[in-house]
């Protein structure tokens, strides 16, 4: 039973990657140039704008998580190791694009999402190679935390 609820969670997951960043980001009509000013940034010395952080940070992630998609649920259980190694590098990549944008803000929600995908990797791991049950109680919790940090960066980007 555990081993089928870490391959729907697992493809739960996944889904909710793909949904992040699957569209590109809108070209804004007209955005205020105060509105990313809120607070200044510390390490960048040449912005990028929100639609251009977007575009780049998007692309990398919709790139990354196109990866689980592909992912055989049926062969999670059957293949631990590859299936967490998978999942692995797809959290990896989310955390490079997240680096690689200068924005604040999008750099802080792609940072929240990759967060959220790193303790689900944790999770998965725990589950599939440790056989940790208690891990199964957490699932939920961070789930919703990936969908949250992905509508997040929807809601961002879409602006």
């Amino acid at each position: 039973m555990n081993r089928r609820l870490a391959a729907l969670t697992i493809a739960t997951v996944a889904m909710l990657g793909l949904t992040a960043c699957s569209g590109s980001p809108t070209t804004s009509e007209s955005s205020s140039p105060e509105a990313g000013n809120s607070a200044p940034a510390e390490e960048t010395t040449s912005e990028q704008s929100l639609t251009e952080a977007c575009a780049e940070a998007g692309a990398q992630v919709q790139e990354a998580t196109k990866t689980l998609s592909e992912l055989d649920v049926t062969a999670a259980t059957a293949d631990p190791q590859g299936t967490i190694a998978q999942y692995t590098e797809a959290a990896e990549a989310i955390g490079a694009a997240a680096e690689s944008v200068s924005n604040p803000e999008v750099k802080a929600a792609v940072s929240a999402f990759h967060e959220d995908f790193a303790t689900m990797n944790d999770l998965l791991s725990r589950m599939l190679i440790d056989q940790d049950a208690s891990a199964v109680a957490e699932i939920g919790a961070v789930a919703t935390e990936i969908q949250e940090s992905a509508a997040a960066i929807g809601t961002l980007c879409a602006a």
